[in-house]
């Protein structure tokens, strides 16, 4: 014990203000770790315990130095003092040793994985996509559907209610029949991350953390009834411990969703630990020119991917996230949901009873983007159903010192599509969150991919428009704030000239810059049709069925979805002198017994003039023989029952047709 204490009296009378300093400083860093990580391990990960984690280790290290030195080498310590060769020797051998072990130890014994750090954000090609398509109007884009609850708290939504809003929005995002088949077997993918900070009652439904079991079940149901012969499997994956603990927080049981025929936590249907040859695991291999992850930075160090087999032999994948930001990937729904969330924990967790990823896989900004993008590509979700009730800021779990209230966004909605990147860009707007500052969008927002868009020009949402709906998503990290934009102003439009060719209304707009497409509403009706470019020569369609035209609505946005909408009288529209005829509306109109049909030929052609009703009988036949150029007037006095009438003129292989009431 003398030794002992002379040996303390000598380090303390040596040690200087800095290394007590270092020591005091390594003492609260470790306290901190203790108090901040053992009660949620994902913590972990934070910045913050990163910064601290060096000064930690560094501290045990030294205390447990200084006490083996002290109480366990006593002997040693004095033998080796006469025999300076002896530590040479062991000091040699312990250099080689290290040497030897680091290639085999690496990486898989990090406690952290390398993260990157570059934040910098990927150049996005926004024209790339346009200047592909062969016309300035398209036909062909993603359709997102949104609907929002008129109850004014999400925590007052039963289940029926839950239940009409994502059949309302799927219905809206093109339905599902088209995507399910009797017989097959889908798989659904909730969003649950972890427990709440506190895991009380009050946040098992809407909490906005994870995935409200309800809007589950509703999805179920609506693919049981499809589907009555085939499976069903609800698959998640914890970011931290036990997945059926927190399934069973989140009332995800049988008996709450007997719809599914099984519910499954991740890390029991994967195999054992870091066992790359498990029958439970597929092997997925994306080309070369299309993976993005270093390999060097995997598990194994090789360009696989490892898939649950159960997820990857899915007919049908619908992801179903919850709406809110994420400190690293900004935008976090549909796509993360399962390039993070379905990747199998005994590959990719951090060990046999933790199933965090971040030792596995690069959580920093520049790798972890790659990774998503990666992820995904392996098995692409068919439908994404948001869970949009209770929005959720500083995602993915939260920041500490805000209370879970505090971080809620009472939305209210549900958002679904079939195209998951277009889903999320929605989604990213509804947070006022730019989409192109996420990166793994930018790189999945590809048309051979074929996995949606980030480019709004490309993705129409039926149902509530995000003008309406859009909130700030707050967040600590400067990743995210980054993205956050303020731009609500619509953009300015002037219509310097409407004219009608036929079936065709033709529009000459001037704008500024800010236009990013067009739409147009016939009789109330929304065309099947955006113009994206060219907004000066800009020439819509309009199927028969909606002729004749009563009113027209212009509507133009920016790329944020901030909308402009016009209303144009349609009777100040004179057909267009590029026509060869103009039919002009009879006269008098209502009329009771008799009315006058008049037109104008600009030139000699076959023309023929009737009346039909409105299920397209011809009701009278008037003119049907080659007229020469000229003006012509017609009186219609047929005895037909009051009602709606149509006059049509057809000629040089197009029809104009104006309304008339019959009173």
């Amino acid at each position: 014990m003398q030794y002992i204490n002379t040996k303390f009296y000598s380090i303390i009378r040596k040690t200087n203000w800095k290394k007590i300093g270092l020591i005091f400083l390594g003492f609260i860093a470790f306290c901190w770790f203790l108090i901040r990580v053992i009660p949620k391990p994902s913590r972990a990960a934070y910045p913050c315990q990163r910064a601290a984690f060096p000064l930690a280790s560094a501290f045990v290290i030294w205390l447990t130095g200084l006490f083996t030195s002290s109480f366990l080498l006593l002997k040693s310590r004095r033998n080796l003092s006469k025999n300076n060769l002896v530590y040479a020797f062991g000091f040699i051998i312990l250099f080689v040793t290290s040497i030897v072990l680091f290639p085999i130890v690496n990486p898989y014994s990090k406690l952290f994985a390398k993260n990157t750090v570059d934040n910098k954000i990927v150049n996005w090609d926004g024209n790339r996509r346009v200047a592909s398509q062969n016309s300035n109007v398209i036909t062909t884009f993603d359709e997102v559907g949104m609907v929002k609850s008129t109850k004014s708290d999400a925590s007052d939504l039963d289940f029926e209610e839950i239940e009409s809003l994502v059949r309302k929005s799927v219905e809206l995002a093109g339905g599902i029949s088209d995507l399910i088949s009797n017989g097959d077997y889908v798989v659904l993918k909730p969003n649950l991350v972890e427990l709440p900070q506190t895991p009380t009652p009050e946040f098992v439904e809407v909490s906005g953390i994870a995935t409200d079991w309800r809007v589950v079940r509703a999805v179920a149901r609506m693919v049981r009834e499809l589907n009555p012969d085939g499976k069903i499997y609800i698959i998640e994956s914890s970011s931290a411990v036990s997945t059926r603990e927190i399934l069973n927080y989140y009332k995800y049981t049988l008996e709450n969703i007997p719809e599914v025929d099984q519910i499954i936590a991740l890390e029991d249907s994967c195999g054992a630990f870091e066992n790359y040859e498990d029958i439970h695991l597929d092997k997925v291999f994306l080309n070369d020119t299309v993976r993005l992850y270093p390999d060097n930075m995997k598990p194994n160090q090789s360009p696989e991917f490892y898939i649950n087999k159960v997820y990857n032999n899915a007919d049908v994948v619908i992801s179903i996230p919850v709406l809110k930001n994420h400190k690293v990937a900004i935008i976090t729904a549909g796509i993360k949901n399962v390039a993070i969330g379905m990747t199998p924990p005994n590959i990719y967790g951090m060990s046999e009873s933790f199933f965090g990823k971040w030792t596995k896989i690069d959580h920093g900004y520049e790798n972890l983007n790659k990774w998503i993008h990666d992820f995904y590509l392996c098995k692409p979700v068919d439908l994404v159903v948001v869970d949009g009730l209770q929005g959720f800021d500083h995602g993915p779990t939260g920041l500490d010192g805000l209370t879970i209230e505090e971080m809620q966004h009472n939305m209210r909605l549900i958002i679904s599509g079939k195209k998951a990147l277009s889903v999320d860009a929605v989604c990213g707007h509804i947070m006022s969150l730019d989409p192109t500052f996420a990166n793994y969008m930018i790189y999945l927002d590809k048309e051979e991919y074929g996995v949606g868009t980030i480019n709004s020009k490309f993705i129409r949402i039926n149902g509530e428009h995000v003008s309406k709906v859009r909130e700030v998503f707050p967040h600590n990290e400067q990743v995210v704030t980054n993205a956050i934009y303020s731009d609500y102003e619509p953009p300015t439009i002037n219509i310097k000239s409407t004219k009608v060719e036929g079936n065709n209304v033709i529009f000459d707009i001037e704008s500024d810059d800010d236009l990013n497409k067009v739409e147009l509403k016939v009789n109330g009706v929304l065309l099947h049709q955006i113009c994206i470019d060219n907004f000066s020569n800009t020439s819509f369609e309009v199927n028969e069925e909606l002729l004749p035209i009563d009113s027209l609505t212009l509507v133009g946005y920016d790329r944020f979805f901030n909308e402009t909408k016009i209303s144009i009288d349609y009777s100040a529209i004179d057909e267009s002198e590029s026509f060869i005829a103009c039919l002009n509306q009879n006269y008098p109109n209502p009329f009771s017994s008799t009315t006058s049909l008049s037109f104008e030929l600009r030139t000699s052609t076959h023309v023929t003039l009737y009346v039909t009703d409105l299920k397209g009988n011809i009701v009278d036949m008037i003119v049907n023989k080659k007229l020469p150029t000229g003006n012509y007037q017609y009186i219609w006095d047929k005895d037909v029952a009051s009602g709606i009438y149509l006059c049509n003129l057809a000629c040089d292989g197009k029809k104009l047709i104006k309304k008339m009431l019959k009173k």
